[in-house]
C-alpha cells in the first residue's frame, strides 16, 4: 500500500547564485550603456577618483580609489553602504561640470537622503566625500586659415579664345 506523500512546492524564485549572475549581467549592461570614458569625454587622458564614505555617526564605512583610463567604462554611481540598504550617490553631473570648466581637480560631498525604511521620518545620513583629479590630453593649436571665399568673377558673357 502506498503511503501519503506531500507534493513538493516548485521553486518560488531565483536562488542566491542566480541573483548574483543577474546582478553581474546588470552591471555589464550598465557599463555598456554608460560607454567608455573616451566616448563620453574624448579629451580626458586619465581620471582619478578618491571616495570616503562615513556613517551617520561619522564612522568610516568605506574608502575607495578609482583610476579610470580612456577605455574604462564611466559609471559614476556609488551604492550607499549605510542602513537604508538601497541608496546611491551619483557624481556624473559633478564630473561633467569639472570637465566643461577644464579644472584639474574638484571636490564634492553628498548625504544619503533615503529613509531607513518605508514610512520612516529618519534618513540614512551617510556622507560621501569625493575628490577627482583629471589629466587632459593637450589641446591642439589650430593654425589660422585664410579666407576661403571663391575668387570674384566679372559679369558678362565668357570670351572665347581663337
Amino acid at each position: 500500500m502506498a503511503g501519503y506523500r506531500k507534493k513538493r512546492r516548485g521553486p518560488q524564485g531565483p536562488n542566491k547564485n542566480e541573483k548574483k549572475v543577474m546582478r553581474s549581467r546588470d552591471a555589464e549592461k550598465q557599463a555598456i550603456i554608460a560607454g567608455s570614458l573616451k566616448e563620453r569625454f574624448p579629451f580626458i587622458k586619465h581620471l582619478n577618483i578618491h571616495l570616503v564614505i562615513r556613517g551617520a555617526q561619522q564612522q568610516l564605512l568605506d574608502e575607495k580609489s578609482l583610476s579610470l583610463g580612456p577605455g574604462d567604462p564611466c559609471l559614476f554611481s556609488v551604492p550607499c553602504p549605510g542602513r537604508c540598504g538601497n541608496g546611491s550617490f551619483d557624481f556624473s553631473g559633478k564630473v561633467e561640470e569639472t570637465v566643461k570648466a577644464l579644472l584639474p581637480a574638484s571636490e564634492s560631498s553628498a548625504k544619503c537622503a533615503k529613509p531607513l525604511f518605508a514610512g520612516a521620518s529618519e534618513v540614512c545620513g551617510c556622507e560621501i566625500k569625493c575628490r577627482m583629479e583629471l589629466d587632459y590630453f593637450p589641446v591642439p593649436v589650430e593654425a589660422p586659415q585664410e579666407s576661403s571665399a571663391p575668387p570674384a568673377q566679372e559679369d558678362g558673357p565668357p570670351v572665347a579664345a581663337d
